[in-house]
């Protein structure tokens, strides 16, 4: 004995349109029974959502933040999957566009779906109990909004997860740079040095750089790969105590600043100074001395040419 699809009797609308689209709706579906094709079962989503019968809808975001190669489960929240029952998962970079899963259970069939495409290829897995989604060895490529819709009868729901991927992050260095760069050797009257604190091939992280306690300045990247850097100007003999500190919601690494091997007067220079000074002392004394006698010479020829006359 055939079933026939119950869907008619349960959706029927009152107005000739409605009737119109249910009616497409039936023709849809025993076509997507016979070729097993399961974007078909998309279609007929679309469709019950033009005809509006789905009631009260609710609609709610949950953030999950996830590390590389780890594996993350989007729940439904449900104890089990019921008869008549559809479940689907959408997914895309910005908003979700998509059919990567779906189960359909209704009292003639039970029909899962799983994206097997890139950038899934094998990394999806789904509960067929619950609905719940699992990526395996999640990537970079997984990142963005997952929207669960759950239809039963006349009622639908809608749950979105925001997934951010998080890597490992490197440890902070922080180095010297010209003092020609420096702000802080021209505000001041004495020498001062200029340092840069960076990371390198980070994603969603926040570079800050500290003063003991006291943030100085902070810069976040992107949810693209990018090279964060924050400059630091302080004068020679500074006795506060600096830090670089990357962070993202998983983990953080701090560098030190070694006041010492960093931030000293440039010994080379005062070498310099010390010699010229030694150079110059003699110099002038025996410049000094040699006017000194060229004078007294001078002042005793003089004198005696006065008294001859």
């Amino acid at each position: 004995m055939s079933h026939e699809p119950h869907f008619d009797k349960r959706y029927t609308s009152s107005s000739e349109c409605g009737a119109g689209l249910n009616a497409q709706i039936t023709s849809v579906f025993r076509d997507c029974l016979e070729l097993r094709r399961p974007m078909c079962f998309k279609t007929i989503f679309i469709l019950y959502l033009l005809v509006g019968v789905f009631g009260a809808e609710t609609d709610n975001t949950e953030t999950v933040s996830v590390m590389v190669g780890d594996s993350v489960t989007l729940d439904t929240d449900i104890e089990t999957i019921k008869r008549n029952d559809d479940i689907l998962w959408m997914f895309g970079p910005d908003s979700p566009d998509t059919l990567i899963a779906e189960i359909i259970k209704w009292s003639y069939m039970f029909s899962v779906y799983v994206n097997g495409q890139v950038p899934f290829k094998d990394s999806l897995k789904l509960d067929h109990h619950t609905g719940s989604l699992t990526i395996k060895n999640i990537r970079y490529e997984h990142s963005g909004v997952y929207k669960l819709t759950i239809i039963n009868n006349r009622k639908t729901s809608h749950k979105s997860f925001s997934v951010k991927v998080y890597a490992p992050l490197p440890t902070p260095i922080i180095s010297s740079v010209s003092v020609q760069n420096s702000t802080a050797s021209e505000r001041s009257l004495g020498p001062a040095c200029a340092l840069m604190c960076f990371v390198k091939n980070v994603t969603r992280a926040t570079l800050s750089l500290y003063k003991g306690d006291d943030l100085v300045s902070s810069v976040s990247g992107s949810d693209l790969s990018s090279d964060l850097s924050l400059p630091l100007d302080m004068e020679y003999y500074d006795e506060n105590t600096y830090s670089c500190v990357v962070s993202n919601p998983f983990s953080n690494h701090t560098t030190l600043l070694n006041v010492t091997e960093l931030c000293q007067p440039p010994s080379d220079n005062i070498l310099l100074y010390c010699l010229v000074i030694l150079v110059l002392i003699p110099v002038a004394l025996t410049v000094t001395i040699v006017i000194f006698c060229v004078s007294r010479k001078h002042g005793k020829a003089e004198q005696k040419t006065d008294e001859n006359c």
